[in-house]
């Protein structure tokens, strides 16, 4: 005949149960006293023990050991029934699901994450707050690229770096939810680098990107193009400074050339072209003698004139600038 309620069970081997029971069998808080005079006592369930350890009041409180029925344990301290002080929660497998501190049952304090997976490990080390990443802390995913620095409720939140598997950074600054966001430098894969300010994953604000070819542009981004006032210089010495939109160059500017006859354009662009009448600086040319890399006139040196002195006026020589109307390229 079965029973349930408080009360004493002994086994035929020996074993003595006193406790609460359910259909004869350990079921709730209760000590199990073996033949060997080995002591189990905690809270049982279906006849298995389910926690062992200190106890107030048929709760859980001070060090103990709890195994859920998904196999996972916890093992460290409790206070009135809840995880509370310095406590470890792991799988079956080993895993650590969070080693450190707690209170009211939730992460909080200090502790440690330590996930393993076929493919890989993932592992959190730093600060918690009710149950949430906050504070500093250092994140590594399945595919070694890692986090360090600052949390907020679950998400990198303040400054901090992200960094690929090589331990190379990839990205160092201000963040804001989860994403790039204030200031900061992003290193690209193909070897680019923008530092400047961002806003949620995108180059939006004030900032420099050098190209991996040296090209290098100065100035102002939205949406993580071009856009508003900036200047761009090119590795062949060519230079383009004024308005740019939507990444390319758009309004007024001046375009300087390192080779070539025109040493510079002046005019307004439209989506990176030239667009209306343009005013061209061109280069001149003429003999000039040095010594010892200072300029010095020499008798044996004719010089060339760009313009005919017999045809000049008393308000001196030509201009050396025209105005050149040239249609869109």
């Amino acid at each position: 005949m079965k029973f349930s309620g408080e009360g004493t069970i002994t086994y035929d081997n020996g074993d003595v149960y006193k406790g609460a029971s359910r259909d004869s069998a350990p079921h709730g808080a209760g000590k199990m006293t073996y033949k060997d005079e080995r002591v189990c006592e905690g809270i049982w369930r279906n006849g298995k023990i389910e926690y062992e350890g200190d106890m107030v009041f048929g709760k859980p409180h001070g060090r103990g050991k709890k195994i859920y029925s998904n196999g996972y344990v916890y093992e460290g301290e409790w206070k009135y029934g809840l995880r509370h002080g310095k406590g470890l929660y792991k799988r079956s497998d080993g895993s650590v699901i969070y080693d450190g501190e707690w209170k009211d049952d939730k992460k909080h304090g200090k502790g440690i994450i330590k996930l393993k997976y076929a493919d890989g490990s993932v592992v959190y080390d730093g600060e918690w707050k009710d149950d949430k990443k906050n504070g500093m802390g250092t994140f590594k995913w399945r595919d070694g690229s890692s986090y360090e620095g600052e949390w907020k409720d679950g998400k990198r939140h303040g400054k901090g770096n992200s960094k690929y598997a090589d331990g190379s950074v990839r990205y160092d600054g201000e963040w804001k939810d989860g994403m790039w966001n204030g200031y900061g430098t992003r290193n690209y894969e193909n070897s680019d680098v923008y530092t400047g300010e961002w806003r949620a994953n995108k180059k939006h604000g004030k900032g420099v990107m050098t190209y991996a070819n040296q090209d290098i542009f100065d100035g102002e981004w939205k949406e993580h193009l071009k856009d508003g006032k900036g200047k761009m210089k090119y590795h062949n010495g060519d230079v383009f400074e004024g308005e740019f939109s939507g990444d390319k160059m758009h309004g007024n500017g001046v375009f300087e050339y390192a080779d070539g006859d025109i040493f510079k354009s002046i005019g307004e662009w439209k989506e990176g072209k030239k667009c209306g009448l343009f005013e061209d600086v061109v280069r001149s040319s003429k003999p000039v003698y040095y010594e010892n890399d200072e300029v010095k006139s020499d008798p044996n040196v004719k010089r060339e004139l760009p313009w005919d002195e017999d045809t000049d006026t008393e308000e001196g020589p030509p201009s050396k600038r025209r105005n050149v109307s040239i249609s869109p390229s």
